[in-house]
């Protein structure tokens, strides 16, 4: 990813100075001459373009050198970031190879409060790191990928978010059809915090397919359904729209919403 980056800013630069060249040239054209000798001409006309490309290639490569100082800054930071979660991640797993089944299940749970209490203080960084914690320690802990889907949500990290639900998935499936074994976290709730997810990160296809996936699960789930109206909605897909508000309505029939739902897919196109 860096050697692509590093690649695009020289091929921007390259444009740019080849720009220079070309725009410069014509401009030698309006220089009165005709006073000027042949060969004093020429190097007069030498001398100007070399003290113009000197000048702009001063200016434009001060503005890449700044651009170049900041991409690496940042992709630095991020890669530093992620091999310290990688780390952290690496040595409690070795340090949980060792550790005796009981005295493991105990820390775990131990790190799972601390990280609650961390949420409850919005002390993100800290709740982070514990869910990566136990990961290292249980790397099938259902629970703490799914907080940690849901921690990325919350801070907007739409990529990360979808990655770590869509694992939580597949730990979920390969147990109960509905639930985990501590009951916690079921499948229509991670399909549906995976449709939440999509949803704001602009993949509407995708929130609707698993939306409809919960829903398969849970059908009179009046949150499944006021989201899959509003996906419909967005879509501009009017018989889904009007499909889902009334199970919306027969589901949730004191929800205020309703009214102002239905002239809204009212005034939609056919």
């Amino acid at each position: 990813m860096f050697t692509v980056i590093s690649l695009i800013v020289i091929g921007l630069a390259v444009v740019v100075i080849a720009t220079i060249f070309v725009k410069k040239f014509p401009a030698l054209a309006i220089l009165d001459a005709a006073n000027i000798p042949g060969e004093k001409e020429a190097k007069f006309k030498e001398q100007i373009i070399k003290a113009r490309v000197e000048r702009d290639m001063a200016r434009w490569s001060g503005f890449f050198g700044r651009i170049w100082l900041w991409l690496s800054s940042s992709l630095h930071s991020s890669l530093k970031s992620q091999q310290e979660s990688l780390k952290k991640i690496k040595t409690n797993y070795q340090a949980s190879i060792k550790m005796p089944w009981l005295e493991k299940q105990k820390k775990i749970k131990e790190l799972l409060v601390i990280a609650e209490d961390s949420l409850k203080k919005e002390d993100i960084k800290a709740a982070e790191a514990k869910l990566l914690e136990v990961i290292g320690l249980d790397q099938k802990n259902l629970g703490a990928f799914f907080q940690l889907g849901e921690l990325y949500e919350a801070q907007k990290k739409w990529s990360e978010a979808s990655e770590t639900l869509n694992y939580a998935l597949r730990l979920a499936k390969q147990r109960h059809p509905d639930k985990d074994e501590s009951g916690e976290v079921s499948l229509q709730k991670i399909y549906f915090s995976l449709a939440e997810v999509e949803k704001a990160a602009g993949n509407i296809e995708a929130a609707l397919e698993n939306i409809r996936e919960a829903l398969e699960i849970e059908p009179n789930n009046p949150r499944y359904l006021d989201l899959i109206l509003d996906l419909s909605i967005i879509r501009k897909d009017k018989e889904l729209a009007l499909e889902c508000w009334q199970r919306l309505a027969s589901a949730n029939p004191d929800n205020n919403k309703l009214g102002e739902l239905k002239e809204v897919i009212e005034r939609m196109e056919e």
